[in-house]
C-alpha cells in the first residue's frame, strides 16, 4: 500500500461511504469503492487488496470461523445443544457462511487485508468515515489494540443502508419476530394442507431440493420437469423416487394455491414419483416440539453477552462481535430461530414416515435446514447421503468450504456433512481439492444443469450497433453497481448500443435507461445469444459459464461491496469491469478478446448419464429430448 502513496504520513483515513471522498490530508483508504480516474492520488481501494491477497485471506476467514466455533462449542456456558445430542451452532447464520451483506463476510475480509495494512506502515492515527456503527465500533476496538489513535467521523449515505423492511425488523423485539414466523409458518400449511407431505411411496432414493426452477414447459404439461435435474427426471422415470421439495418464497395465498395444483398434477401424472411440500407438514407434535426447542434456546443463550468473547480473533484483543451480533440474535432468539427449530422438527417427521431410504440427495449450500437433514437422516439409520453441489464452486464461496481442521478425524465438535459430495465436472472438484475438502469424500457426476452446452457454439459476426445483454443476480448491490455503469455509459454513448435486459426474478428496476429492453426472466440465458454481440453481468452469477462456452464475449461487473464471486474468476477469457470507463473500452475491444472455452474442460457432458447412475446405482434410461 505504502508504494501507492504519493505524500508518506502517519494519518489513515478510512472512507466507508459510496459518495465522493475528497480528504487531501493523509493516505485514504476506501472501504466501499473502487478506485477510479476521478479518485485523489492518495486513495487505495481496499476491495482491491482484499482481492490481491485472496488465498491468504480466505484462510483467515475460514479460520477465524472454526476458531469461533470451537469457543462456543468448548464451553458449557455457551453450547447449542437444541436436543440432546444435535449441536444447534450448525443451523446459525454465522456457520451458514453467506455470502451476502448480512453474513459480513465481505466485511470481515476487509478487516483482515486492514490488520495487515496497519502492520505493515508507521500509521499512528484512524480516522474512520462512516454511518455503520457496528463497523465504528470494530475499528475501534482495532485501533486501540494496535496502539492507534482512533478518531471517527459520521457520513450519511446517499442511499438507505437497509430497506425499509429490515429497518422495522432490527428495531422489533425478537421474540415478537419469531411470533411472526410461527404464524406465518402455520399459515403456510394450512394453506397446502390439500396437498399434505405424507411420503406413502414405497421408494428407497429421495431427492431434497426446492420448489423453484422448473421446466420451461411445466406449465403447459403440468409434469415435472427441473432445472436441477434435467435429464435425470426422465431417465428415473421408471424408478421409484421421493421428491421432498422446500418452498423458497411462495407465502401469498394465490401461490400457495398454484403450488397445491401444480403439486397435484405432478403426483397424478407420474405412477412412480411421489413429489411433497416439506413446508405442508404440520401438526400438534411439530408445533410444540419447535416452540420447546425455541424457549430452551431463548433461556440457554441468556445473556447474550456470553458469545461476544468468542468473536475475538486468536490471539488479540481484536473484537468483532459488533458486526455479527444482530444476526447471531436472529439466529438464537428471532425470526430465524423459529423457522430452525420448525424446520428441525418438520424434517424430522418426514425422514420418520419414510421407509429406510438407499440413498438421499440433496442441493448443498450449507443451509440450516441442510444440518437437520444430515443429523436425521443418520439418526434413523437411512443409507448413503449425497450433498450435491448443483452449480459451480467460486472461490469466495465459502459455504461448501472449511478450515482444514474441520476435516480431521479425530475433530470433537463434528460438523454435519454428506457422505459424498457430488460435482458436475473439473472445475468444481479443483476448486473444492484446493480448498482442502477430503478428496475421498468428491465424487464427479454428469453436470445436469449445463447438458445443454453440449450443443455447438454460436458464430455470429458483431453487428454495427453492439446490441448488449445484461443478465442480473439477486444481490441488490452487485446489481445496482452493474447498472449504474451501464446507465452512465448509455449516457455518455446514446444510441451506440441496444440493451436486453435479462433481470434475476427477485430485482425491479427504477430509473432505468429509457433505451434498455426488459425481457422475461423466466427464459433460459441462451434463448438471447442469438439476438445479441455481448453478455454484461455481475461477477455473481454462473452465467457467465454459459457465455464463454457459447463463444460469447462476457463482461462482468465487480462490486465494491462483494467479493468477486465468479467461477471463471482469474480467467482471462473473461473481462472484468470496475467503472464505466472499464466497460467502454472492454465493449470497444471484444472483437479481438473474445474467445471460447471447450464446456469439456469444466463441465462432465455424457448424456448417457453414467457417472449418476453409478453414484444411484440404477440403471441408465433414456434422456428428455426437451432438455438436449
Amino acid at each position: 500500500m505504502s508504494k501507492s502513496r504519493e505524500n508518506s504520513t502517519n494519518i489513515l483515513n478510512i472512507w466507508d461511504s459510496e459518495q465522493p471522498c475528497f480528504i487531501n490530508n493523509g493516505q485514504v483508504l476506501l472501504w466501499r469503492q473502487f478506485v477510479t480516474p476521478n479518485s485523489l492520488p492518495n486513495a487505495v481501494s481496499i476491495c482491491e487488496i482484499v482481492e490481491e491477497r485472496a488465498i491468504e485471506i480466505r484462510s483467515q476467514l475460514l479460520k477465524y470461523i472454526y476458531d469461533v466455533g470451537e469457543s462456543i462449542n468448548n464451553n458449557s456456558k455457551t453450547q447449542l445443544r437444541l436436543k440432546q445430542d444435535f449441536n444447534y451452532y450448525w443451523m446459525t447464520q454465522f456457520h451458514s457462511r453467506p455470502y451476502t451483506e448480512s453474513g459480513q463476510l465481505n466485511n470481515l475480509a476487509k478487516v483482515f487485508a486492514l490488520i495487515q495494512i496497519i502492520n505493515e506502515n508507521k500509521f499512528e492515527q484512524i480516522t474512520f468515515h462512516s454511518s455503520n456503527q457496528q463497523l465504528t465500533e470494530v475499528i475501534r476496538n482495532l485501533s486501540i489494540n494496535l496502539n492507534l489513535e482512533f478518531k471517527s467521523n459520521l457520513v450519511v449515505r446517499s442511499k438507505s443502508q437497509v430497506t425499509t423492511n429490515s429497518q422495522i425488523k432490527l428495531c422489533t423485539p425478537k421474540p415478537l419476530l419469531a411470533l411472526f414466523a410461527l404464524v406465518a409458518q402455520l399459515k403456510v400449511s394450512i394453506n397446502l394442507q390439500a396437498n399434505k407431505s405424507n411420503v406413502k411411496s414405497d421408494a428407497s432414493i429421495s431427492f431434497f431440493d426446492y420448489w423453484y426452477r422448473f421446466g420451461s414447459s411445466v406449465q403447459e404439461n403440468r409434469k415435472f420437469e427441473s432445472q436441477y435435474w434435467t435429464n435425470l427426471v426422465g431417465d428415473l422415470e421408471i424408478t421409484q423416487v421421493n421428491w421432498l421439495h422446500n418452498l423458497v418464497d411462495q407465502r401469498g395465498k394465490t401461490a400457495l394455491s398454484e403450488a397445491n395444483s401444480l403439486l397435484k398434477d405432478f403426483n397424478q401424472n407420474s405412477t412412480k414419483h411421489h413429489h411433497s411440500i416439506a413446508d405442508s407438514q404440520m401438526n400438534f407434535k411439530i408445533f410444540w416440539s419447535s416452540l420447546k426447542d425455541y424457549g430452551r434456546l431463548f433461556t440457554r443463550t441468556m445473556p447474550l453477552s456470553k458469545y461476544k468473547s468468542a468473536f475475538s480473533i486468536e490471539g488479540t484483543n481484536i473484537n468483532l462481535w459488533p458486526i455479527f451480533k444482530n444476526e447471531w440474535l436472529n439466529s438464537l432468539r428471532g425470526y430465524e430461530a423459529m423457522i430452525n427449530c420448525l424446520r428441525f422438527n418438520r424434517l424430522e417427521s418426514i425422514i420418520t414416515q419414510l421407509p429406510r431410504q438407499r440413498v438421499g440427495i440433496y442441493l448443498i449450500e450449507n443451509q440450516p435446514w441442510e444440518m437437520a437433514l444430515i443429523h436425521h437422516w443418520r439418526n434413523l439409520g437411512h443409507g448413503k447421503l449425497v450433498g450435491v453441489a448443483h452449480s459451480t464452486v467460486r472461490f469466495w464461496d465459502l459455504r461448501q468450504m472449511s478450515d482444514p481442521r474441520r476435516f480431521l478425524q479425530d475433530q470433537k465438535n463434528l460438523m454435519p456433512r454428506p457422505n459424498v459430495v457430488a460435482v458436475n465436472g473439473p472445475l468444481a472438484r479443483n476448486s473444492l481439492v484446493e480448498a482442502n475438502y477430503p478428496e475421498s469424500e468428491i465424487f464427479e457426476v454428469e453436470a445436469l444443469m449445463y447438458l445443454h452446452l453440449a450443443k455447438s457454439k454460436i458464430n455470429k459476426e458483431l453487428a454495427e450497433h453492439m446490441t448488449i445483454l445484461v443478465a442480473t443476480d439477486f444481490l441488490e448491490s452487485a446489481t445496482n453497481t452493474q447498472m449504474e455503469l451501464l446507465n452512465e455509459l448509455l449516457i455518455k454513448s446514446p444510441k451506440k448500443y441496444k440493451v436486453i435486459l435479462k433481470p434475476h426474478w427477485s430485482q425491479s428496476f427504477k430509473n432505468l435507461h429509457p433505451d434498455i429492453e426488459i425481457v422475461s426472466g423466466k427464459l433460459d440465458l441462451s434463448t438471447y445469444f442469438e439476438l445479441c454481440d455481448v453478455l454484461y453481468c455481475s461477477a455473481i452469477t454462473s452465467a457467465v459459464i454459459d457465455g464463454v462456452c457459447a463463444g460469447m464475449p462476457v463482461i462482468q461487473c465487480l462490486d465494491p461491496e462483494s467479493f468477486n464471486l465468479s467461477p471463471l474468476r482469474g480467467n482471462s477469457e473473461v473481462k472484468f469491469v470496475r467503472t464505466t470507463q472499464e466497460l467502454d473500452d472492454a465493449l470497444n475491444h471484444i472483437g479481438a478478446s473474445a474467445r471460447h472455452i471447450s464446456p469439456s474442460v469444466l463441465f462432465n457432458l455424457d448424456l448417457n448419464l453414467s457417472r449418476w447412475h453409478q453414484l444411484l446405482e440404477t440403471k441408465a434410461g433414456q434422456t428428455r429430448s426437451n432438455y438436449n
